[in-house]
This record gives structure tokens, C-alpha cells and sequence, in this order.
């Protein structure tokens, strides 16, 4: 099986190829190998980056020709065709714009010739083509039928129709189609049969036209016969697939089916849950298996600890029969050791306790036989209890003594030359070396178990089938950038070089956005999708579907189209985006970012100068944030599974932002309070409107560090100064984030450096010991200075600055030592 990928802008597709069974485009993806065949490699080296050009069939045969031709045309070098055969056992063959193999997926031998090898040119087959069925041809056809042919079967392979094309023919012709040829069809030309199926014929072949026309819809029966589940919504996961066609047929009517758009779609879906269904079956076949082993395992040690219990029961049974029958085993013991010591023959010996068992000796009728190689005689031994039994007793006491475990005569091993007492106790010996390895093997079963159970569930998991069919997501146009959905829910996209932002800005900046940026080196060029301008003016969103010219700016927001209306969290968010992928982050500035409309940026760049890529032009206000907090996060998107699910979230976003909108709505009512951010927005007046920026962004010019300095500590002075004039107040806000010591910090900052500087700058030139007497004595002298005065101008309880805690607790304790010594 192979999966080719074709793409092409904002657009992909997968068609799936299985040599000899079936092609088609899918929407499911699958577990692939991590090492590719020799013959993958090779169609990724010829055809890589290729352009396909045409795909067609060869005619009415089952070949269907991939075509990868270049510009000079499909008769040209470096033009490649891939030949896909679904007939017999399949293929898959490489071939250059001469049709002379270069790869092929099996070498097809004829006459034990290789016919298709590398290097031997590819022929295609003559077309055939599907032609209107005639009378004579018809009837020539149906004499041939064999005796015992029915009418589906014989038509199946008639011209180039096909089965189920055929079976459509005889039921549309109101005919059976188990009818036999030979004895139930009237072939005479004017023959109301002959004549049915004619016409049935001539409707196959405008099908068939159809088909070759236009995309007709598809088609997917399941197993079943009721007709009213054939007009419902049908749920696949629900049913058994039965057959799946480019058009529903006469005998598929009455089952229960269900439509697609194409029939590569219905495919794509009778396979992929066919293949699903024989994975998943897989699956559960091997944790059968590894169920059965561990029962099996499970039997085994509890039939071994059955065993244990049962030589433990039977050893102590046999003592206790030896110990009923003390007076027999000696008389059997003390007769055989004498014979042996005779020094009788053990083969007499036999001879003669068989003799004395005829004769009605009985203690040879006790012997059951000798094994005098190891000493020991087997004999044959009662219960005593059995002996009181009466012959006559009842049927209870018959089902009682049945259901003893050891009744009746049982064998015994006695070693002649102990006495029964020994022998005995040589039995009790042995049941307690049977219940001491019984209680062990109880002791360690339930561990052994679970070392077992882990082991094979260990194996199952390294051997399990884990490949998957599952219905691969199309990404959103946007999740090439960098996005996220804001508080407010509206769509934030970013680029990801320069690239990018000039894509970004070209084709998806329309009119009522905003674009977002800062003043700093690396920052993002970042634009806000205004989906409430889209809702309020349809039409000005349908004009913006124009991208943007390369020497051409986006006119005037027309009414409806403004970016006010972007909340301004959802412009804060976007200016963190952008401040933070700037080289902020890594020196750890503080910043704010800006914002303007759509139609105030622009790829047309003053007289004399030249835009980059991913540079553009700002023309008019700057409208400023608040100074931007350096925290940046990610998240996980999940995919829901089935619709179910999806029903269910469907207005969970809705129903937040409507909630959001009744608090916006609720604010804008109430007075505008001053803890509230309040940002920079486009002044009206026509005094402002002719004062007007030009601005050059996205250069990545490196700028001197003076620059940097003023661009970054001027921020909060420009903010306030803006503020002032617009009637603003980022006060309550600067408190809010604690900017004020932020800006401190980053001033000390740059003043560390620019000290460092200057030594530098001064080291490299020689000075006298003298000199650098003089010099850090002005500068401690200055630094006391400073020290003194800060401290008169603060309150007595807060001069030196912020004290430590060690330092606080010294004066707490200095404090107390006074008033102790005061009092005294």
C-alpha cells in the first residue's frame, strides 16, 4: 500500500494506492513503516517535488496512468509516468517519458520470460471501450449459456459491464436473476425478455456515460433488508458494511445504504473501516492468546498445588493403614527378609508366594509384588473400620462410604527390613516434607502468579498491533503562523519570518483589522482578524477579499470596518505576542507595543528608499499599550472525537463571549473608572489628522545602543505625555503592573553599562596612580553626596533607602537598649 501526497497552495490531498485492489483519495491516516522499501526510496527520488500533470485510465481497462511531465511537454525528458494495474495480483511500475521501467513494485513473468522487468519498455494494453449492447450480439451471447447457467452469472461477464452493472440490468429488465438460460429465457428476437433486456442495456450505458462525465455521488449498502431503515439516517459504526458503488443499483434499493459526495469518498471510507475493523480484531486475538496462556498458567500451579495436597493426604492415609495393620506387615516382613536370607532365589521367591496365593495363605494374598532390588515389598491393605461394615447395609451407608477419598484396599511400599513401626514412621516423615513444600508453593503462588501475568502482558504490549485507522484533521489556513484565539475570541496570527509577515500582511490584512507591532529589533508583525467588523458590514467584508497590492495601500475604513471595535484585551494580547518574541525577551526590557488600522499600512515606501521583505510602511498615529508584562505561554488543542461531542461544545464559545459582551456593555453604561486600561485611540480632530508619521518597520537594521536607551526609557514619558493629550490616565495602571520600579530597574541597567563603558573607554589609555587617586575619591565624595542629600529630603524613618530585615531587627534591639537605659 502507498500513500501519495499532492499539494498545492492551501490545499492537500492523500491518494491511497493498493496494488491490484484498489486507488482512491482519503481522509484517514495510518501507521506508516519507519523504514521505507528500496522501491519507496526510488519513487521518492524520481518524483519528489514533481508537478502531476494528468491522471487518466486506460480506457476501460483496470490501468490507470500517473503523469509527472515538465514544461517542455509529456514527450520531453524528465517527464515520468506511474502505471497502477488492479488486476490479477497488482502492480506498481515507474516508467520515464518513453515508458522504459525504471522501478517496479514485482516482476511479472510469462513463459518464464521476464515480460515487465527494469530496463524493458512498459506496453500499454489496447483500450477497450464500453459500446451499446445490440440485439444479434445479445442473443448470439445468451445461446452460449451452459445448462445449469443462471442469467446473473452469464451476463457477468458479458462486454465490459461488469457484475453488478449486470445484475442491474436483469432486475431493471424484470427478470429473475436466478433464471436458467438454457430452459427459461426465450431467445427469439422479438421476445418480450429480449426486448426488457435491451432497454435495461441502453439505461446501463447512459450510467456509464455518466459516470465518465461528471462526479456522481457514492454509494455504501449494509447487510440488512428493511425498507424503512433504507430511507433513514444510516450510522456506519452501527452496521456491516455489504458493498459499496459509483451509483446506487436496482438490487441495493430496498437495503439500507448511505450517500456520499463522490465515490472516491464512499471508498475511502468502506475500506478504512474494513481495514479498522480487521486491525481492531487483530488486537483482540492476541489478548485472547495472552489470556489464554496465563489461564493456562493459572490451571498448571493450581493442578501442581492439587497434587501437593493429594501425596500430602495419600502419605498420611498409608501411615495410618500400616499402623491398622501392625500384626500383618511384620508376619509379611519377617516371612519374606527369612527367604532372602536363605539366600532363596528372588525369581523362586515369586514362584512361591504366587503358589501360596493359590492355596489361600493370607498373607500372600496381601503381597502384591516384590521389588526386592530396592528392599521393598508392595502390599495390599484394608481400613478396619471397613471391616465392621455389615454386607447388608443400607444405601446410605453405601453413598457415605462412597464418598470417603481413600475406601477400600490401598498399596503400600514396606521396606523388609524395617519394622512397621519404622515403615510408619517413615511415612509421617514424607507428609511432612509434602506439607512443608505445600506450604512454600501456597507461600510463593500468588507472586509467581503475578510475575507470569506481568510477563505476558510485558510481551503483549512489545507485540501488540498498535497501527491505527483513524480520520486525519484538515488544519485551518491559519495554523501555518503563529495564532491563538483571545479572551475575547478573536483570531491572532503572527508570521514566523519575514516571509510570512509579508504573506500574512498581503492576503489576510483586510480592512477593520488591526496590526500590531513594537519598536524594538525582532518584534512580530502581528494582525488582529476583526470578525465584528465582517458581521457588521458584509459588504465591506466582501471587498476585503482583495489582497493587498504590492504598491498599493488599503483606502479609508469604510463604516462598519474600523478595528475600534477589537476590544482592547484582545489589542493587549496581541501586543504581548509581539513584544515578546522581540529581543525584549532575552534582555529583559519592558516595552509597549502599538497598534493602527489596516489601511495605514502600506508596501509603499517614500521616494529614494526601498522596503525588505517583510517590511512595510506605517503611515499616520501610533496608537500605544500599556507597557507589556513579559509572560508568554502555549496550549494543547484536543480533538473531539465523534459529533456527539462536538454537539456538545458547539456554543460553549458562544455563550463565553456573549457573557463577556453583557459585562462590556454593563461597564460602558457606568462611569469610565480610572483603574480601567484606557487605550491610545485615533484623534479626530483635523489638527491631528495633518500631522502625520511616517514609519519604517521590519528593516532588522541593528540600532546603535543610545538609541535603544531612549527608544525603551522614553516609553513611559511619551505614554503619559500622549496620555496628557488625549485626556488619558495610565496612573492606577503603572501602579497596577509596578512599572515605575520596572523603569527604575531598567534605567539603573543602562546607566551599569554606560559606567562600564566609560571605564573601558578610560582604561585604555595609561593613567597615573595619581589620577586614579583623584578619580575615585570625586566619585566616593559624589556618591556621599548624593547619599546625604536623599536622606534629608526623605522622613526620618525612611532614610537609607529600603532596609533588610537584619538591619531592621539591629535598630529594633539598638532602640530598645536606649529606653532600657533611659529608664535606668
Amino acid at each position: 500500500t502507498f500513500l501519495f501526497k499532492f499539494t498545492k497552495p492551501d490545499h492537500k490531498e492523500l491518494v491511497l494506492v493498493e496494488s491490484g485492489t484498489r486507488l482512491h483519495t482519503t481522509d484517514y491516516t495510518r501507521d506508516k513503516s519507519i523504514t521505507p522499501s528500496s522501491f519507496c526510496m526510488k519513487l521518492r527520488k524520481h518524483l519528489k517535488a514533481r508537478r502531476l500533470t494528468a491522471v487518466r485510465q486506460i480506457g476501460m481497462d483496470r490501468v490507470v496512468d500517473f503523469e509527472f511531465a515538465v514544461a517542455a511537454g509529456a514527450q520531453a525528458e524528465g517527464t515520468y509516468h506511474i502505471l497502477c494495474e488492479f488486476y490479477a495480483s497488482g502492480n506498481v511500475i515507474l516508467t520515464d517519458y518513453q515508458y522504459q521501467i525504471l522501478a517496479l513494485l514485482r516482476v511479472v513473468r510469462l513463459d518464464n520470460e521476464a515480460a515487465y522487468a527494469v530496463g524493458k519498455t512498459y506496453s500499454l494494453p489496447g483500450a477497450r471501450e464500453i459500446e451499446p449492447v445490440g440485439k444479434d450480439e445479445l442473443i448470439e451471447w445468451l445461446k452460449r449459456a451452459g445448462p445449469k447457467d443462471n442469467l446473473k452469472r452469464h451476463l457477468a461477464t458479458f462486454g465490459a459491464y461488469g457484475p453488478a452493472l449486470a445484475e442491474h440490468v436483469v432486475l431493471r429488465a424484470k427478470l429473475s436473476p436466478t433464471l436458467r438460460v438454457a430452459t427459461s429465457v426465450d431467445l427469439d428476437p422479438q421476445s418480450p425478455q429480449i426486448e426488457a433486456l435491451l432497454a435495461a442495456y441502453s439505461e446501463a450505458y447512459e450510467v456509464v456515460q455518466k459516470l465518465k462525465t461528471a462526479v456522481q455521488p457514492g454509494y455504501i449498502t449494509f447487510l440488512g433488508s428493511d425498507k424503512d431503515a433504507a430511507a433513514e439516517e444510516v450510522d456506519e459504526e452501527d452496521q456491516v458494511f455489504d458493498d459499496f458503488g459509483p451509483w446506487l443499483f436496482e438490487q441495493y434499493c430496498d437495503k439500507p445504504h448511505k450517500e456520499y459526495a463522490s465515490f472516491s469518498d464512499a471508498a475511502d471510507v468502506f475500506f478504512s473501516n474494513i481495514e479498522a475493523q480487521r486491525l481492531k480484531s487483530k488486537a483482540h486475538q492476541q489478548e485472547a492468546a495472552a489470556e489464554r496462556k496465563l489461564q493456562a498458567i493459572k490451571d498448571e500451579h493450581e493442578g501442581r498445588v492439587a497434587a501437593l495436597e493429594q501425596a500430602h493426604r495419600k502419605t498420611e492415609e498409608q501411615a495410618r493403614r500400616i499402623e491398622m495393620n501392625l500384626e500383618f506387615v511384620d508376619q509379611a516382613i519377617m516371612i519374606i527378609r527369612q527367604a532372602v536370607a536363605a539366600g532363596m532365589d528372588w525369581k523362586e521367591l515369586e514362584d512361591l508366594v504366587g503358589d501360596q496365593k493359590t492355596q489361600g495363605n493370607p498373607v500372600a494374598e496381601r503381597i502384591v509384588r516384590l521389588n526386592l532390588s530396592a528392599n521393598q515389598i508392595t502390599l495390599e491393605l484394608d481400613d478396619p473400620e471397613d471391616w465392621d461394615e455389615s454386607s447388608d447395609s443400607s444405601d446410605d451407608d453405601d453413598s457415605a462410604k462412597d464418598g470417603k477419598e481413600f475406601s477400600g484396599p490401598m498399596s503400600v511400599d514396606v521396606d523388609i527390613f524395617e519394622s512397621a513401626f519404622a515403615n510408619a514412621q517413615r511415612y509421617y516423615n514424607s507428609r511432612r516434607q509434602a506439607g512443608i513444600k505445600h506450604a512454600k508453593t501456597l507461600a510463593v503462588s500468588s507472586q509467581a502468579l503475578q510475575s507470569a501475568e506481568h510477563k505476558i502482558r510485558t510481551d503483549l504490549k512489545a507485540t501488540k498491533i498498535t497501527a491505527t485507522v483513524t480520520q486525519a484533521r484538515k488544519p485551518f489556513w491559519f495554523e501555518k503562523f503563529s495564532w491563538f484565539i483571545s479572551s475575547d475570541g478573536f483570531l491572532v496570527l503572527a508570521g514566523h519570518d519575514m516571509q510570512q509577515n509579508e504573506l500574512l500582511v498581503k492576503r489576510h490584512l483586510r480592512p477593520g483589522d488591526a496590526y500590531v507591532h513594537a519598536d524594538i529589533n525582532g518584534a512580530a508583525s502581528v494582525i488582529v482578524k476583526n470578525k465584528l467588523a465582517a458581521t457588521a458590514a458584509p459588504e465591506a467584508a466582501l471587498s476585503s477579499l482583495m489582497p493587498l497590492d504590492k504598491h498599493s495601500v488599503v483606502s479609508g475604513s469604510v463604516d462598519g470596518s474600523s478595528a475600534d471595535s477589537i476590544p482592547p484585551s484582545t489589542l493587549f494580547q496581541a501586543g504581548v505576542m509581539s513584544v515578546c518574541q522581540s529581543r525584549a525577551w532575552d534582555a529583559k526590557i519592558v516595552t509597549s507595543a502599538w497598534w493602527v488600522e489596516a489601511h495605514q499600512v502600506s508596501k509603499t515606501a517614500p521616494t529614494g528608499e526601498f522596503l525588505t521583505t517583510g517590511s512595510f510602511m506605517i503611515r499616520g498615529k501610533k496608537r500605544f499599550l500599556p507597557p507589556t508584562q513579559l509572560v508568554y505561554g502555549f496550549g494543547f488543542m484536543f480533538r473531539l472525537a465523534d459529533d456527539e461531542s462536538v454537539a456538545r461544545h458547539m456554543s460553549a464559545r458562544q455563550q463565553r463571549l456573549a457573557i463577556m459582551e453583557e459585562n462590556r456593555m454593563a461597564v460602558e453604561n457606568q462611569a469610565p473608572s480610572s483603574a480601567s486600561p484606557v487605550l491610545l485611540r485615533k484623534d479626530d480632530s483635523k489638527a491631528d489628522d495633518a500631522l502625520e508619521e511616517f514609519t519604517v518597520i521590519g528593516e532588522g537594521d541593528a540600532e546603535n545602543d543610545d538609541s535603544q536607551r531612549g527608544a525603551v526609557t522614553s516609553v513611559a514619558a511619551s505614554a503619559s505625555a500622549a496620555a496628557a493629550k488625549k485626556g488619558t490616565d495610565f496612573s492606577e495602571q503603572r501602579k497596577k503592573y509596578n512599572l515605575d520600579e520596572i523603569d527604575n530597574a531598567v534605567e539603573d541597567a543602562f546607566e551599569h553599562n554606560k559606567d562600564s563603558s566609560e571605564i573601558q573607554s578610560d582604561a585604555r589609555r595609561h593613567l597615573s596612580a595619581k589620577e586614579r587617586r583623584d578619580q575615585r575619591r570625586q566619585k566616593d565624595a559624589s556618591k556621599s553626596e548624593v547619599a546625604e542629600t536623599a536622606d534629608n529630603e526623605l522622613p526620618g524613618d525612611q532614610r537609607g533607602g529600603k532596609v533588610s530585615k537584619k538591619e531592621q531587627r539591629r535598630l529594633e534591639e539598638e532602640e530598645k537598649f536606649e529606653k532600657q537605659k533611659q529608664k535606668q
